[in-house]
């Protein structure tokens, strides 16, 4: 999968049309006064990706249009249908916080599944009777699928979360969603349990007790739903991301790397141009870096790669070292954060 920044954390908390730009660290160390991915940017973006094979074989399997707001960007249609001459899967991720159908937000992401983009939401629980369901009740009716985000702090605010969603999908027509009520209800059932048994479990606790629970299923016409569990982590005012979740704060989090063995799954790209064969979007703050897209040739590109892969491998090779000789936790001259291996 790509995953492509149209833009950064534009005016956010802004529910309607953005009225200027800015951004905060970490990702970005200097503000910009034109934060938009602009379509002149997106079509170089596309021609590179075409000339850089592992580019293309990952944006022909899904491209994921993001950002602090992705429906904020006035040109993000215009850039849907760039990046939709790449891949038949192009997706947008929106936190649907919007004021209205009358925003120009609402109108974009509807002229997007129009053209056959699929949007995902992540669920806020503190502005879902406000503004977030009754507009999912309506892109529902658009689209013949969804991924919800379910960005949880504690399993007690996960089992709300989810208690949210079997509401929706019940008042929504429990015959036409009885398959996505059937996996909503098993999930909280598991995790009630769990809470009710033993609510300081670490994340091992946690998979164990889901089992071989699945998170996607598919509707009677067609309609696929899926819903990603995702614990929160503090990111400190360096913007430096802890290797411990606010879920599970006793469990140190090791990062099986696939760039590291040359398989690179996902790749980031911001908005900058700047990749990282990672969806951390720099919170990690890894050093290796994998080139630029507007700015270097796909030959470079290819070049970055090899070189960052090597620079991985051999930081990698450390940090393994280092926690098995009680150093965990240390960077290492190669750059790669303590826990990547």
């Amino acid at each position: 999968m790509l995953s492509v920044f149209v833009e950064a954390n534009c005016n956010r908390y802004v529910r309607d049309e953005c009225r200027f730009c800015h951004v905060y660290p970490p990702l970005s160390e200097h503000t910009r006064s034109d934060w938009h991915m602009t379509p002149d940017e997106a079509r170089l973006m596309a021609d590179k990706i075409r000339r850089v094979d592992p580019l293309n074989k990952l944006a022909k399997k899904e491209i994921n249009l993001t950002g602090g707001e992705a429906s904020q960007n006035p040109h993000i249609v215009e850039i849907f249908n760039i990046f939709k001459t790449l891949s038949s899967n192009v997706r947008l991720h929106t936190n649907l916080d919007i004021n209205s159908e009358k925003s120009k937000r609402w109108e974009r992401l509807v002229e997007i599944t129009k053209l056959r983009g699929r949007i995902d939401i992540t669920l806020y629980p503190t502005v879902w009777e406000l503004r977030q369901k009754t507009l999912l009740s309506k892109l529902i009716g658009l689209q013949d699928g969804l991924i919800v985000n379910l960005i949880y702090e504690s399993l007690s605010d996960l089992l709300n979360q989810l208690t949210i969603l079997l509401n929706f999908f019940n008042e929504q027509g429990p015959e036409k969603f009885h398959p996505v009520l059937d996996l909503l209800n098993t999930f909280h059932a598991r995790l009630k349990e769990l809470v009710d048994k033993k609510t300081g479990c670490g994340e091992d606790d946690f998979l164990d007790h889901m089992g071989d629970f699945k998170n996607y299923v598919s509707c009677s016409d067609g309609f696929i739903f899926a819903v990603n569990a995702i614990p929160s982590f503090y990111v400190d005012p360096k913007g430096i991301r802890a290797m411990t979740s606010l879920p599970f704060p006793k469990d140190i989090y090791m990062l099986d790397c696939t760039a590291i063995r040359g398989a690179i799954e996902i790749m980031t790209i911001l908005q900058t141009g700047e990749m990282t064969p990672c969806c951390d979007v720099g919170n990690l703050k890894c050093r290796p870096k994998f080139g630029n897209l507007l700015t270097d040739s796909p030959e470079v590109i290819l070049e970055k790669f090899e070189a960052s892969r090597k620079l991985m491998a051999s930081g990698s090779l450390k940090n393994q070292q280092n926690i098995g000789n009680n150093k965990a936790g240390e960077w290492v001259d190669e750059g790669i954060p303590p826990y990547c291996v």
